[in-house]
């Protein structure tokens, strides 16, 4: 198994690796750590997270910045082509390590989960 690479804005070296310090492993282990969404929802967006995750991964992305707005775009993308009705939803994303939000949602619409060290808040306001 390859190693999976993308951008890394922290300039923490290992001692052990003479690697780019701007580069740092990325997997993709998935965890919820909250949702209101029934589970075969939590399910569809789990699964385009890793997608757009796997994606970038596989393209590559200048810095730690850039790939999360490409994670953030592709998922929004993947989720508007899903399905007639999610195109016509507000959907929101936030994707990044250290981020806050002051929002309003619609009920059971809100999911925080994490793919590795990516971490993603998807919400839906009203239309």
């Amino acid at each position: 198994m390859s190693e999976r690479k993308s951008p890394d804005s922290s300039s923490k070296t290992s001692s052990a690796s003479s690697e780019d310090p701007r580069m740092k492993p990325r997997h993709l282990e998935t965890r919820i750590l909250y949702s209101d969404h029934d589970s075969a929802w939590q399910k569809k967006i789990l699964s385009l997270a890793r997608e757009a995750v796997q994606a970038m991964i596989d393209k590559g992305a200048e810095t730690e910045q850039s790939f999360f707005q490409e994670v953030a775009a592709l998922l929004k993308e993947a989720l508007a082509s899903s399905s007639e009705v999610e195109k016509t939803r507000k959907w929101h994303f936030v994707v990044g390590n250290d981020f806050n939000v002051q929002a309003e949602a619609v009920k059971d619409s809100i999911s925080f989960f994490a793919i590795g060290d990516v971490k993603f808040l998807v919400y839906r306001t009203q239309n």
